[in-house]
């Protein structure tokens, strides 16, 4: 049972790993129409789908490698050292151009006669 309850989670971890390279490309292709996640600069949506993509990768290979009883290698560990600061650092952009985008509408809105 336990075996079975491994496999699935091991399917799902290559499903999620797959969905995070598509999350990734959609990004970087149209960031005009970024994900529902993130939004802000073109910038940071296409710094947010360049971490995201190795980030998917990484966790694909990994979890495939182990499957058929493999070593994980480091390339993998390497890739999330790259990827991590990429997505972390483009949500915290993200996050400082939505709160500057709130603060301008609402000083305008307060210069605005009324």
């Amino acid at each position: 049972m336990t075996d079975v309850f491994d496999r699935a989670v091991d399917v799902f971890m290559v499903a999620v790993g797959l969905g995070c390279v598509g999350l990734g490309c959609w990004a970087v292709l149209r960031p005009r129409r970024p994900p529902e996640p993130i939004q802000g600069p073109v910038w940071v949506v296409r710094a947010w789908g360049l971490g995201f993509v190795p980030l998917g990768i990484s966790i694909t290979v990994e979890t495939v490698t182990l499957m058929a009883d493999g070593e994980p290698a480091r390339v993998a560990d390497m890739t999330r050292w790259v990827a991590g600061p990429l997505v972390v650092g483009s949500i915290l952009a993200a996050f400082v151009a939505r709160r500057r985008e709130r603060r301008r509408d609402r000083a305008a809105h307060e210069r605005r006669p009324q």
